[in-house]
């Protein structure tokens, strides 16, 4: 079976026993110093080459996969689309699959499909095929994608995933290595009595009883930034206070206090940090920002956000833990429901267009985006981000860092961009009208633009772009996706238990009644694995609001944030309520999570205001016939319409958003005027018989009807003004009935 399954493999391949480092170096993908360099690390790590030359940023990703489909005929395998069959999972465990690299895909009589890294390995081959019993058909997958994989249907921990990545901070010699810590509560204890605090530790002093470079404050530091690194911490918060100060940990976005420390180390600590950030010590007045490089132990580094905030009793210090070793951009792992999955896979498939991402601080608006790119990273496409500041750094994707002291804004960034020849902009945030024009006119010239803005929900966007200064038709062809999004704590899956509601608290949380019977719920409880707190990692709530026809009209026609989000929700969108009440049936998060993340929209409009009803119409086409008696009113979306009376044209009507023919619901007579589409034109269509429920009830969407009105009232005070002859216009008709000499647009 040996000699058979090393001949099937060498005629497959070609490559005999060669290993893929030496293939790769014979074929030119990596230099010779690339090669010995990964052997000369393989030998003390005992590591695999292709995850030494990956990691070292010698090859890309995809480069193994392509080569030996190329090169040596090996089927290259994405199993991100690909499903494994339970028989084959089954028939491989995942301590054997580790051992070699490989994943199963399915079994067709005695021969089981496997993926590997690096399929030339005849050894492996051969061993595996022994251990398993059955032929093999030998396929090759990326490195990131089969260690995605075993995270995926193996369910390996997040510890265990991490395992498998973080060669750079085996290697790296940049930063400050700071060891393990084991029982950080001895730690303070035994930092805290070398601190010999006197009664009056309290207090203000005329000098610093402690220095940066004590060993004390050091080894104090250092305890807090492992100890957060430990924990799986997002933030560390530092806060004086008038008695005390308190450090915080945020974890799962919840605070919760780590410990006190005594307020006449204050200085120290700050200064301490503001060393390892880089920071001027002596600079107490006013905010500064750093970042900080540490290794923890010889598998883990990590980057620390540094924020400094002068405060009542002293300076405030936040650092965001930016742990690349634990950051998923995995777009299949953040929990998108399929219709949400999908509607976003429609949209980054588009060559251009601009993709908001919207929510909170610390919603994962920064996850969402970096998984994006990755998704669409490849050798031949080129993308640029502008970051204040870079948070992580990716191969094969150009980071700018956004200085605004020296003039380096999201704007100018933009600006270069568009002369660097990219496929793929991201601007970390729009903020003004400035950088709002730019991305518009980068997705309209062929650019696929992704952003960031801080608002509430996916239709609240639209508004907010309009507030900017970006017309409403030009944000409805150049928009594609809006997606606002929010993280809920997930439910400790250890201790969580089932929960029981009225039916009243359910229909008011948005659950439909049809489905009360058979609904099953569950709250935290807490338990050791998740510390007491009955949640344990965070699941995100999307809501994307795809920019379909129907949206992209509502948008034209300038409709209210509520209609919009009606329109938004009937082309599919769900919204951030209920992608988290689907969480909470799925036992995923509880309710309490629900309510505090998510807001219920109530359906208030009726169908006629929801329902855009937006008509096509030709040139010469009739929209309005002279002498009918039909009441409807209209709304011009795109183009533009002639207003004829008796078959002559005495009118136009060209501004997207001016309404007309409303004069016969107003005055519930015929019609007086034949309105014609110039051209191709697009109109939104109001019932006259609602003309009043709108005005009475609505106004907030009746008033560009009211303007409108408004402006022809004055039109005709003008005209009866020249008709006499001259002399002050009317500044208020007596009725809105149109005189003999009005044009017929007023009366149409």
């Amino acid at each position: 079976m040996r000699t058979s399954t090393k001949r099937t493999v060498k005629d497959q391949s070609g490559a005999g026993k060669l290993k893929i480092g030496e293939l790769l170096s014979k074929a030119g993908y990596i230099t010779s110093s690339q090669f010995d360099e990964a052997k000369a690390l393989q030998r003390r790590t005992g590591m695999r080459i292709s995850r030494i030359l990956l990691e070292n940023g010698a090859i890309e990703s995809d480069t193994i996969p392509n080569f030996l489909s190329r090169m040596h005929n090996f089927a290259p395998v994405s199993l991100s689309d690909a499903e494994p069959s339970p028989e084959a999972l089954a028939k491989l465990p995942y301590e054997e699959a580790k051992q070699y690299l490989a994943f199963p895909l399915r079994i067709s009589g005695n021969t089981i499909q496997i993926t590997m890294v690096e399929p030339t390995d005849t050894m492996d081959v051969e061993n595996l095929q022994d251990s398993l019993g059955m032929g093999l058909q030998v396929c090759v997958s990326g490195y990131r994608d089969i260690i995605d994989a075993y995270k995926k249907y193996y369910e390996i921990s997040d510890e265990e995933y991490q395992h498998f990545f973080g060669l750079e901070a085996e290697t790296a010699d940049e930063g400050p290595s700071m060891l393990e810590v084991d029982d950080f509560g001895s730690l303070v204890a035994d930092a805290a009595e070398e601190f010999e605090i006197g009664p009056d530790a309290g207090e203000e002093t005329g000098f610093e009883q402690f220095s940066a470079t004590d060993a004390p404050i050091i080894k104090l530091v250092n305890g807090i930034l492992v100890q957060a690194v430990q924990s799986g911490v997002s933030d560390i918060h530092i806060e004086p206070f008038e008695k005390t100060m308190q450090v915080r940990y945020r974890k799962d976005g919840s605070l919760f206090k780590s410990m006190n420390l005594p307020l006449n180390i204050r200085n120290a600590l700050a200064a301490r940090l503001k060393i390892l950030a880089g920071l001027n010590i002596t600079e107490r007045r006013v905010p500064q920002d750093g970042r900080i490089q540490i290794r923890v132990g010889r598998n883990k580094a990590v980057d620390f956000r540094v924020s400094t905030l002068p405060l009542l009793h002293g300076e405030g210090i936040v650092l965001r833990i930016l742990d690349k070793g634990s950051l998923n951009v995995d777009l299949t792992q953040l929990g998108f429901t399929p219709d949400t999955f999908a509607s976003l896979k429609r949209c980054l498939q588009r060559p251009q267009g601009l993709l908001l991402v919207t929510g909170p601080t610390g919603s994962g608006k920064t996850v969402t985006l970096y998984s994006a790119l990755n998704s669409l990273n490849n050798e031949d496409i080129k993308i640029l981000t502008a970051e204040d500041p870079v948070e992580f750094n990716f191969r094969g994707i150009n980071q700018v860092n956004v200085n605004a002291e020296v003039g380096m804004t999201f704007a100018a960034a933009l600006k270069a961009f568009l002369r660097q020849d990219p496929d793929i902009i991201m601007v970390g945030e729009i903020r003004d009208i400035e950088t709002a024009e730019i991305a518009m006119k980068a997705a309209m010239t062929g650019h696929l633009v992704f952003s960031t803005l801080h608002t509430n929900d996916s239709p609240a966007t639209v508004s907010r772009m309009v507030d900017i200064g970006i017309p409403p038709y030009i944000l409805a062809s150049s928009l594609t996706m809006v997606l606002s999004q929010r993280l809920g704590r997930r439910l400790c899956k250890k201790c969580k238990t089932p929960a029981q509601y009225d039916d009243k608290s359910l229909l008011e949380a948005g659950f439909n009644e049809s489905e009360l019977g058979s609904l099953k719920l569950f709250k935290a409880k807490g338990c050791p694995e998740c510390n007491g707190l009955g949640y344990k990692g965070r699941v995100g709530f999307f809501e994307l609001m795809e920019v379909t026809q129907e949206v992209a009209a509502a948008i034209q026609a300038e409709v209210s944030e509520e209609q919009l989000r009606k329109v938004a929700m009937q082309s599919g969108m769900y919204t951030l309520r209920e992608a988290a009440l689907q969480k909470a049936r799925e036992g995923v998060t509880s309710l309490e999570e629900v309510l505090k993340r998510t807001v219920a929209h109530e359906e208030t409009l009726p169908p006629y205001l929801v329902n855009p009803d937006v008509e096509e119409y030709l040139d010469g086409d009739v929209i309005i016939q002279e002498s009918n008696k039909d009441t409807d009113f209209f709304r011009l979306v795109r183009g533009k319409v002639a207003i004829l009376r008796s078959g002559k044209k005495i009118a136009e009507i060209t501004e997207p958003g001016e309404y007309f023919g409303e004069m016969a619901a107003i005055l519930d007579g015929p019609r007086t005027a034949t309105v014609v589409a110039m051209g191709r034109c697009s109109i939104k269509r109001f019932p006259g018989d609602k003309l009043w429920e709108l005005i009475e009830k609505y106004p907030d969407i009746a008033a560009p009807l009211f303007r409108t009105l408004t402006d022809r009232l004055n039109k005709t005070g003008r005209i009866m003004v020249q008709i006499a002859g001259g002399g002050r216009a009317p500044t208020r008709p007596a009725s809105p009935a149109m005189p003999p000499g009005q044009p017929a647009q007023q009366q149409a």
